[in-house]
C-alpha cells in the first residue's frame, strides 16, 4: 500500500444481485466511517476492483452467472491484499468451507446480520489493514537501518541483517561481546564510540555518535548511531542501538562545503576587483576603500556585530566608492575646490554604487549600506537625508571610518590632516552627525593602536 493509499478513506464493496439487499445495506451503514460501494453483479464489481481503491469485498454466494466464491477467487488473483467476505443466507456449507480452506475468502457471514456486528467485523479488518500499511511503510523506510542490542547483564550482543551489512559483521558470529561487535570501526574512532556507549549505559540518557568504519576491502565509510538504555530492576538491563550509513550525505556535504568555499573566494576576489576599478581611475585614493574596510571591520567587531554582519560591513566598505566610476576623472584629481555643479555630480556616487551592486546576491544588504554611507544622524547627509535609526547600523559605522581615513590621508585639494585632527572633527559631530558609539569605538582603537592606519598602509605597500 502506497503513502496515498494509507491516508485515503478506506472503502468496502458490497456485491449482491438483489437490489433490495444493497439498498438495505446502504441505509443501515449510513453512519459508517468507511466509504461504501455497491455492485449488482460480479462483473460490475470487477470493474471497481481494478480501480485499486477497495479494501474489503462483501459478496453474496449465490449470484447468477458467477458464484460469490468464484468471484472472490478472481479478486484474490487480481488484488490479493483485499479482504474477501461471503455474506449470504443460501450458501452450501461445504462450498464455503472449501473456499476458506483454499484462501479464496477470509470469513463467512450469514444473513440476516445485525448492523453493529457487521460494522465491528469490517472495522476490525480495516484496522488490521491500516496497521499492516504502517508496518510496511516503516519497513520500507528503515530497511537500511541497522539495529543492535547489548544485554548488559549477560554481556552479549545481538543484531539484525542490516547491521551486519553496514558494519560488515557476520550473522553467524552468535552472541558476540561489545568490542568485537564494533571491530570494523576505524581504530581512531573506536575508543570514543565505546566511551559514548558506556556513557549511555551509565547515565541512562540517549546518545548519538558519528564514526568511521573500515570495510574488508579498506574503504572508509561514515556511520551515525543512536543509542538508548532500558532498565527493569535487576531482571532486564539492555542497551539498544540503531545506525545507518551516512557516507553519501557526508560526501555531498563535503562537496557542497568545497563549492561554497570556492564561491565565497570567487565573490571575494570579485569584490576586490570592483574596488580596484575606482582606485585605478583615482590614484590619490588608492587603498582608501581597503583601509576603510580594515578599520570598519575592527570597529564592528568591538561593537559586537555578529560574523554575518561583520562580513557585510567589510564588503560594503571595500565597495563604498564604486559609484565614483561615474564621476569624471578630472573631478576626482582636481587640486582645487569643486564647483557646486561638480560637487552635486560627485554626490551621486552612493546611488550609482547601489545600482552597480544591488543585484549581487550578498547575504547582507551591502548595496543599501553603500547607498547610506554618506547619510548623517541629523538628516544633513545624502542622498536620502535619512536620520538616526533610518540609517543602517553598518552604514553608520562605515560613515565614521570613511571620514576618518579620508581626513587623515592626502588629497589633491589638501594635505593629510592626520589622525588627531580627523578624530577632533569626529568628536565635534558625535551624536549630531555621527553615531556616538562608532566614534567612541574608533577613539578607543586609536588610543590603543595610534599607528593603526599607518600599519594598514604599510601592509598595502608591501603587497
Amino acid at each position: 500500500m502506497t503513502t496515498n493509499q494509507r491516508h485515503r478513506e478506506q472503502a468496502v464493496l458490497f456485491v449482491d444481485d438483489e437490489p433490495a439487499v444493497l439498498l438495505g445495506l446502504n441505509r443501515s451503514l449510513h453512519n459508517a466511517t468507511f466509504r461504501r460501494h455497491f455492485a449488482g453483479s460480479a462483473f460490475q464489481a470487477l470493474e471497481l476492483i481494478d480501480s485499486g481503491d477497495i479494501d474489503i469485498v462483501v459478496a453474496d454466494e449465490q449470484m447468477p452467472g458467477m458464484s460469490g466464491s468464484d468471484f472472490l477467487a478472481i479478486v484474490r488473483n487480481r488484488q490479493p491484499r483485499i479482504i474477501r467476505i461471503i455474506l449470504t443466507g443460501h450458501a452450501s456449507l461445504e462450498r464455503v468451507i472449501a473456499a476458506i480452506n483454499t484462501g479464496q475468502i477470509h470469513r463467512f457471514l450469514t444473513k440476516p446480520i445485525e448492523t453493529q456486528q457487521l460494522v465491528e467485523i469490517l472495522e476490525e479488518y480495516l484496522t488490521a489493514l491500516r496497521l499492516q500499511a504502517t508496518k510496511t511503510a516503516l519497513n520500507s523506510r528503515t530497511d537500511t537501518v541497522g539495529r543492535w542490542e547489548w544485554d548488559i547483564l549477560e554481556d552479549t550482543c545481538s543484531w539484525n541483517e542490516s547491521f551486519a551489512r553496514i558494519m560488515h559483521t557476520r550473522m553467524d558470529d552468535g552472541n558476540a561481546r561489545l568490542p568485537s561487535l564494533f571491530s570494523s570501526v576505524h581504530i581512531e574512532d573506536r575508543a570514543e564510540l565505546l566511551s559514548i556507549i558506556h556513557n549511555c549505559r551509565d547515565s541512562g540518557q540517549t546518545r548519538e555518535a558519528e564514526h568511521r568504519i573500515v570495510t574488508p576491502d579498506g574503504e572508509e565509510r561514515w556511520v551515525i548511531q543512536f543509542m538508548d538504555v532500558f532498565r527493569d530492576g535487576d531482571r532486564v538491563w539492555k542497551l539498544f542501538g540503531m545506525l545507518r550509513d551516512i557516507t553519501d550525505q557526508k560526501e555531498k556535504a563535503t562537496l557542497l562545503a568545497e563549492r561554497m568555499v570556492m564561491l565565497q573566494a570567487t565573490l571575494s576576489k570579485t569584490v576586490e576587483a570592483l574596488g580596484r576599478v575606482t582606485e585605478i581611475r583615482d590614484p590619490y585614493t588608492a587603498g582608501h576603500q581597503a583601509r576603510v574596510a580594515h578599520l570598519a571591520k575592527e570597529m564592528g567587531r568591538r561593537m559586537g556585530l555578529d560574523p554575518r554582519c561583520l562580513e557585510g560591513l567589510e564588503t560594503a566598505a571595500k565597495l563604498h566608492d564604486i559609484g565614483k566610476i561615474y564621476v569624471p576623472a578630472e573631478f576626482l584629481t582636481k587640486p582645487g575646490t569643486l564647483r557646486e555643479a561638480e560637487m552635486n555630480l560627485m554626490k551621486y556616487h552612493p546611488e550609482i554604487g547601489h545600482q552597480i551592486i544591488q543585484d549581487i546576491p550578498f547575504s547582507m544588504p551591502v548595496a543599501n549600506i553603500v547607498l547610506q554611507h554618506h547619510e548623517r544622524l541629523n538628516g544633513s547627509g545624502y542622498p536620502g537625508g535619512l536620520k538616526e535609526e533610518e540609517i543602517l547600523p553598518e552604514a553608520r559605522i562605515l560613515a565614521v571610518a570613511d571620514v576618518f581615513e579620508a581626513m587623515s590621508s592626502y588629497r589633491p585639494y589638501r594635505p593629510g590632516l592626520g589622525p588627531e585632527a580627523a578624530m577632533r572633527e569626529l568628536r565635534k559631530g558625535k551624536g549630531i552627525t555621527f553615531d556616538p558609539t562608532a566614534v567612541d569605538t574608533l577613539e578607543g582603537i586609536m588610543e590603543e593602536h595610534p599607528d593603526f592606519l599607518s600599519n594598514i598602509r604599510a601592509m598595502d605597500n608591501s603587497g
